[in-house]
């Protein structure tokens, strides 16, 4: 086992034991995960690179079965870290809900509440990029309309768009084509897209819109929103896993860099595709196309 791979598995058995005693601190989860993230980046480039006294590159190292093998580890590296950040969440609403709180505590319980969200957040992020990376997203298809669809996903970012004081508008027609997949992951791909589209904007009259139209039996998705724009540079690296815009905006907002990866590669699953067109200043549109029930 390679140096970087043991010190993932360290931090991993670290975290674990913490979550079993109950010593576990949602505020430094974040900054936890994402060492072990990069304890595997290392250990995935060093299994793929050849010893330094190799003449050629050993031709026996079995890519796909290191992502697998990776994925796994960190699927039950997260099942195992769900249950302890569920409970956090929890006692931590029930708590702010019960009141009786000074403002001091209120403002501690919402720190951690925050961190908590994000940390479940960062989970989920992590384990679908890689289960997609090694093909092991499973999915549950199933005949639905793209409303009921659009309806999780207007659910899930209306808190958001209110927070950010965002304009979110769902356009949606009868009469769309059926679709035939996992509804519930494809929302979570467009959770994705609409939190950017609210959330990287400037001034006070930010809005997204989600409408949908058919293109014969294909359904056309468009994200649109008038935010900062995408530089043509920042363009170019879009749907790099961990990257992240050096605008000061974006910036300021904490992220991991996996949002758009993975919207991209859950909507590759599908077999659909997506394209991005923006311009700065102006705003952003994001286009699925994915295939109805002919």
């Amino acid at each position: 086992m390679s140096d970087a791979l043991e010190q993932a598995q360290r931090l991993v058995d670290e975290l674990l034991a913490a979550a079993r005693s109950g010593a576990i601190i949602p505020v430094r989860l974040p900054g936890q995960i994402e060492a072990i993230q990069q304890a595997l980046i290392q250990a995935k480039a060093e299994a793929a690179a050849p010893p330094a006294s190799a003449v050629k590159p050993a031709d026996d190292f079995d890519k796909e079965a290191f992502l697998k093998d990776q994925a796994g580890f960190f699927g039950h590296s997260i099942h195992e870290l769900r249950t302890p950040m569920t409970s956090v969440r929890g006692y931590t609403d029930m708590m702010i809900g019960m009141g009786g709180l000074t403002d001091m505590q209120k403002q501690f319980m919402e720190v951690v509440r925050t961190n908590a969200r994000r940390m479940e957040s960062l989970m989920q992020d992590v384990a679908d990029m890689n289960k997609l990376r090694a093909g092991t997203l499973k999915m549950s298809p199933k005949m639905d309309m793209f409303k009921n669809i659009a309806g999780i996903t207007e659910k899930a970012m209306q808190p958001t768009a209110e927070q950010l004081n965002r304009k979110l508008i769902f356009d949606i027609p009868s009469g769309l084509p059926l679709l035939d997949l996992d509804g519930d992951i494809l929302a979570r791909a467009l959770n994705k897209l609409v939190e950017n589209g609210l959330r990287y904007h400037e001034g006070d009259n930010g809005e997204c819109t989600v409408s949908a139209a058919a293109d014969g039996s294909t359904l056309v998705i468009t994200i649109k929103d008038n935010g900062i724009g995408i530089t043509p540079e920042d363009m170019e690296k879009l749907g790099t896993v961990y990257f992240r815009s050096e605008n000061e905006l974006v910036r300021s907002y904490k992220g991991s860099g996996l949002g758009v990866p993975v919207a991209m590669g859950i909507v590759k699953a599908m077999d659909g595709e997506i394209k991005f067109a923006s311009e700065p200043t102006v705003g952003t549109t994001v286009t699925l196309r994915l295939k109805g029930m002919s």
